[in-house]
């Protein structure tokens, strides 16, 4: 029988605890902790005190960012039930009671009465794999977004100094160019270059095939270049600063794909395939977008059918409208941006691997969707796919998409 109910509001450098009883009375006055370890060490010295001890209390807390994680811990490893609350919760039981105004205190109190009223609901909390998986998928998007805006800044310079560099150098990511750019990081460096010397620089960015007279054509374009060589050595130094930024992200983004391929789940004895082996049996999901997802996600089947899936990621249109006037249908902006990315790039590469996806996305053409519009729907199929799959152990069957093969120019 719970005796006791503890809301818990969570802040930066401190938390605010009320206590209530079966009655809904406050058990004492609520107080405020340190977020510290000592702080952790006060509330449950206090709890105790109030008669909430951990075989008769329920403790709740709000999911405030990434704040409540330790303390959720330091409370289960005492022995106390903790219940992850979901802020729309809270916020939807403050206006049910009439709480308008927002103060700490007020929040501890409202998220104890939403325990004792029995409707509150459990928010997903990963196991330490699922925890792990989704540290470094966050990290890896931020810095996917970092490489890209570099990469846009270091576009804007060479459209200056070297206009001629989307048909010299192509893809700027490539090892080639950046290795070509940080010795020769403009027209006029790359002019008064020799081929060998800028051939060499290509390989020992790690570039095979590039041949001596490949080196001989980007330095011919590089003389007939447009470039007017004002502020040559500083617009040097910047293409040089950018193409090492490049660079280390890169860097770090390997390093983090191999971290997170580490991570994932084997197969279990008994067990057949794990998640992440089944996941990759569908074409355009690899080792990264089954560890994005999983990260993101978490175990698929907890929840209660795909459609629950799709709408959690947030995979439906939103539409406004008012009297007459209805707004062009736009993508929901909830549920996480990465999984949507990460599903979005497995679509992509289902339709250019797999003749079944293609002829799916081809159908959805057919039908006047645009091409953005039929990869999304090639995303949710795969999406249904994956939980279908995962629900049942079963690793992918073509068959089961219902779809004629595709031929080569239709």
């Amino acid at each position: 029988m719970t005796e006791r109910f503890v809301g818990i509001d969570v802040a930066l450098r401190d938390h605010r605890v009320a206590v209530l009883d079966r009655e809904g009375e406050a058990v004492g006055p609520s107080f405020t902790i340190a977020a510290t370890k000592d702080g952790f060490t006060t509330l449950l010295q206090t709890l105790r005190a109030r008669g909430a001890t951990p075989a008769h209390s329920l403790v709740g807390v709000e999911a405030t960012g990434h704040l409540w994680e330790n303390l959720e811990a330091a409370l289960a490893g005492a022995g106390y039930r903790v219940i992850v609350l979901n802020p729309v919760q809270t916020r939807r039981y403050r206006d049910l009671v009439r709480r308008k105004a927002k103060t700490d205190d007020i929040d501890a109190h409202v998220i104890a009465g939403l325990l004792r009223s029995g409707v509150a609901l459990h928010s997903y909390v990963p196991d330490e794999q699922i925890q792990s998986l989704r540290e470094l998928a966050r990290l890896r998007a931020r810095l996917m977004d970092d490489r890209q805006a570099y990469l846009r800044q270091l576009i804007a310079q060479l459209d200056v100094v070297l206009p001629e560099h989307r048909t010299t150098l192509g893809d700027l990511l490539s090892a080639r160019a950046r290795g070509i750019l940080a010795q020769f990081p403009t027209a006029q460096h790359l002019a008064q270059a020799s081929p060998r010397a800028i051939r060499r620089a290509a390989e020992e960015a790690g570039t095979r095939g590039f041949s001596l007279d490949d080196a001989l054509a980007v330095r011919d374009a590089a003389r007939r270049s447009i470039y007017s060589g004002k502020a040559a050595e500083a617009r040097a130094h910047v293409v040089r600063t950018l193409v090492s930024q490049l660079e280390h992200l890169t860097t770090a983004i390997e390093d983090v794909d191999r971290a997170a391929t580490a991570l994932l789940p084997p197969s279990e004895p008994g067990r057949g395939p794990s998640d992440a082996e089944l996941m990759q049996t569908i074409p355009g999901i690899g080792p990264h977008t089954a560890a994005t997802l999983l990260g993101e996600l978490g175990a698929l089947t907890r929840f209660t059918d795909a459609r629950a899936l799709v709408a959690y990621v947030g995979f439906y249109p939103v539409i406004a409208q008012s009297g007459e006037q209805v707004a062009t249908p736009r993508l929901s902006s909830v549920g996480s941006r990465i999984a949507r990315h990460a599903l979005y790039l497995a679509a992509v590469n289902a339709v250019r691997r797999s003749a079944e996806w293609r002829t799916l996305y081809l159908r959805k053409r057919a039908q006047g969707k645009k091409a953005k519009q039929a990869l999304i729907v090639v995303a949710v199929k795969l999406l249904h796919t994956v939980y279908a799959m995962l629900k049942h152990r079963r690793p992918y069957n073509p068959s089961r998409l219902l779809v004629a093969p595709a031929t080569n120019g239709t």
